[in-house]
């Protein structure tokens, strides 16, 4: 009887929060339709993923690298870091008073002064919308050229044809696709998988990397700027490539767009936000360091023929192919986990919008 009772009050319990997260939306003037299968830990899965910020670090080094050398590298890191941190602060306090899968579009509709609310929400719904349609894009892409590296890792002399490439691309996006319909009972359990991966691919790259590869001195890596893109001053040069780290820290408001599907989604979503720019931002900075002490023959690292100064770095530094091979690769199994997520994130902003006709077809886009 005692368990009995106990499986009765859990019930009850998880009852009292799907009722109370319900009433919450419908607050908002918006009906339950998604099923809440995320919690805490799947959503910071889901975030830490969308950023890939120690991945990203490494796929667009030679942004900031070539822009910034080892010191711009490292402040401009830090200056992302920080200013990301504040702007998702705010989200996250945003979140937690109408956590919807609008988000940005929709807070907009009641924060901007009447006169120009239902421009301004409109205008930043197909913004984001579309910038979300552009990330999966983007990860496409990644997920082709990476892969392409890693076979000119293996044959240095193969050049691979434009058609492949472009397969290449639509296959990793069907595969985000699969996963998002066939299985997406199934994406909370993935997300956390990929969590797990996430942080063990991390040690599993950084420790063979600082234990085998030659390191420099901290002299150079805390105050020599480069200027190789050959910009006017000094300063500008820095600022491109702050481009570099600002990419790898996007992607935090997934959860946002995710505040449908989570439990308790005022006080879980702006806690997915900040744990995943404190976990991916520690991550990121980490690697970023790792990377510059042991960059090895500068010169080799920038002209690797695979396209990724990373891959000639692990190269370098453990000394034979299969490892390097074995490294690389983990990026780009990550990448395409990142893809997964990119899918669900941006199908989800395409949703919401429809749902309050901002888009062509909105009564077939909205239907779930």
């Amino acid at each position: 009887m005692a368990t009995n009772s106990s499986w009765l009050e859990l019930d009850d319990h998880q009852q009292f929060g799907n009722d109370r997260d319900n009433q919450e939306l419908a607050r908002l003037g918006k009906k339950q339709v998604l099923k809440r299968n995320f919690g805490f830990v799947s959503m910071l899965g889901f975030s830490c993923v969308v950023m890939t910020t120690w991945e990203g670090i490494l796929i667009l080094f030679t942004i900031n690298f070539e822009n910034g050398g080892y010191a711009g590298s490292v402040y401009g890191c830090l200056l992302v870091w920080a200013g990301t941190t504040a702007v998702y602060a705010t989200m996250g306090e945003l979140a937690s008073m109408a956590p919807t899968s609008g988000g940005q579009y929709h807070w907009i509709s009641f924060l901007a002064p009447r006169s120009s609310r239902k421009f301004l929400s409109y205008l930043i719904g197909w913004l984001t919308m579309i910038g979300w349609q552009a990330i999966v894009a983007s990860g496409g892409y990644l997920c082709s050229s990476l892969i392409k590296g890693l076979v000119i890792m293996n044959h240095s002399t193969f050049k691979m044809k434009p058609w492949q490439s472009t397969l290449i691309y639509w296959a990793s996006i069907f595969f985000a696709i699969l996963v998002n319909t066939v299985i997406s009972h199934l994406l909370p359990k993935i997300e956390s998988f990929i969590l797990i991966l996430h942080i063990l691919g991390f040690f599993a790259i950084l420790v063979p990397l600082v234990y085998y590869a030659p390191h420099g001195n901290a002299s150079d890596v805390f105050t020599l700027f480069l200027n190789r893109g050959h910009w006017q001053t000094q300063g500008l040069s820095f600022m491109v490539g702050v481009l570099g780290p600002t990419f790898s820290f996007l992607g935090a408001d997934s959860a946002v767009h995710m505040s449908e599907e989570i439990t308790n989604p005022s006080r879980n979503v702006p806690r997915a936000m900040m744990f995943s720019i404190l976990l991916n931002g520690s991550l990121g900075f980490g690697i970023l360091l790792a990377t510059l002490f042991c960059l090895g023959d500068l010169e080799t690292v920038l002209t690797s023929p695979t396209g990724y100064p990373f891959m000639a770095i692990f190269q370098q530094a453990v000394g034979f192919s299969g490892g390097a091979v074995t490294m690389a690769s983990l990026l780009a199994i990550l990448n395409i986990c990142a893809t997964i997520s990119f899918v669900a994130t941006a199908s989800r902003m395409t949703w919401s919008f429809a749902r309050d006709r901002g888009t062509p077809g909105w009564r077939w886009l909205s239907k779930v």
